[in-house]
Formats: C-alpha cells, sequence, structure tokens
C-alpha cells in the first residue's frame, strides 16, 4: 500500500508480526541483516533499521571501536551543531575545522518540511504499539548497551559517555505503559 496514506499501526502490524514469527522459531536470531538464510530472511522489514546491535557488531569486524563515533538521532536533531564538531574532532581533523563547520550547521537551520512526521505534529503513536515496539528493541538496545561497554566504544560528547542515552525519558515510559 501506499506508505504515506496507510496509519502508522496498520504499516506496522505486519511488520511486528514477521519479527515475532522469527524470533518464536529463534529467540536469539539476530533479525538483522535481511539477507539472512532462510527462515529469517526479512524477519523484520523496515523494523530492522532501528537493531543498531547487530548493525554495529558487524562494523566492529572491520572496525577497531577507536574508529567509530556513536551518535544518536535524538543526539543529532537536537544538538546538530555539537554533534557536527564532535564527528570532525574524532576523525582527527583540527579544532579550527571543526569550529568553522560547527558554525555553518548553525547557521543553517533545518528546513520545517526537512522534519519528520512526529516534529511536524502529524499523528502519535498508540501506547499499544509503543509497547509493543519497546518490548521489541529493549534487548537489542541492551545487548547494544553491553557491547558499547565491552569495548570501551566512544560516545558522541553531546551523549554523556556512560549514560543509557537510547532509553526513553521516565516520563515517556510512565505515559506509554499507561493502561
Amino acid at each position: 500500500g501506499n506508505w504515506d496514506t496507510v496509519a502508522f499501526p496498520a504499516w506496522v502490524a505486519p511488520k511486528l508480526a514477521a519479527a515475532h514469527a522469527c524470533l518464536a522459531k529463534d529467540a536469539d536470531s539476530p533479525l538483522w541483516p535481511p539477507s539472512l538464510p532462510p527462515p529469517f530472511t526479512n524477519c523484520a522489514p523496515h523494523l530492522d533499521h532501528g537493531l543498531y546491535y547487530p548493525q554495529l557488531r558487524r562494523w566492529l569486524e572491520f572496525f577497531s571501536p577507536s574508529q567509530l563515533l556513536v551518535i544518536s538521532f535524538a543526539g543529532f536533531t537536537s544538538q546538530p551543531t555539537q554533534v557536527v564538531r564532535d564527528v570532525i574532532l574524532h576523525a582527527g581533523l583540527p579544532e579550527s575545522v571543526a569550529h568553522a563547520t560547527a558554525e555553518r550547521v548553525a547557521a543553517a537551520p533545518v528546513k520545517k518540511s526537512k522534519h519528520n512526521s512526529r516534529a511536524r505534529g502529524r499523528g502519535h503513536m498508540p501506547r499499544r504499539i509503543w509497547r509493543e515496539l519497546h518490548a521489541l528493541y529493549s534487548p537489542f538496545v541492551e545487548k547494544l548497551y553491553k557491547l558499547m561497554d565491552e569495548t570501551s566504544m566512544k560516545i558522541s560528547p553531546c551523549e554523556k559517555q556512560g549514560t543509557r542515552f537510547l532509553d526513553p525519558t521516565n516520563e515517556t515510559i510512565s505515559e506509554m505503559l499507561k493502561v
């Protein structure tokens, strides 16, 4: 169907069902990449983009943890200037380049038309769907935090190293867990 006209619950329901079916076959399935062999092919269509643990584990097969810098989307959208500066400094470029680039980012605010649907005020995720997604992603998020800790993965300074920056706020959890 047309993803732009279907309601989010109708769009996500078959994707959650596919992910749950794969996890029922093997609770340890990484659900990613989509090219896993059958019966695990396309276990989490579109939802696999948020499975950062298996994706980061794959990157670590090719790069050392010191070469990577973890940045959350929330951190990037709330502090783009700081994140751009963090990335440039992590890449080893001079402070002057980081400062000049961060200034250009600060001078070019994101157009409202480029915001995601939530930022534009389009719709609100139903609590039931939030709880289902939270239950699906939580084990993977825990594995991600453990992997980042075990490898001393560097996190963008704007994310406050050592914090659980991917966790929803206590207010969000309280609100979404209401029945």
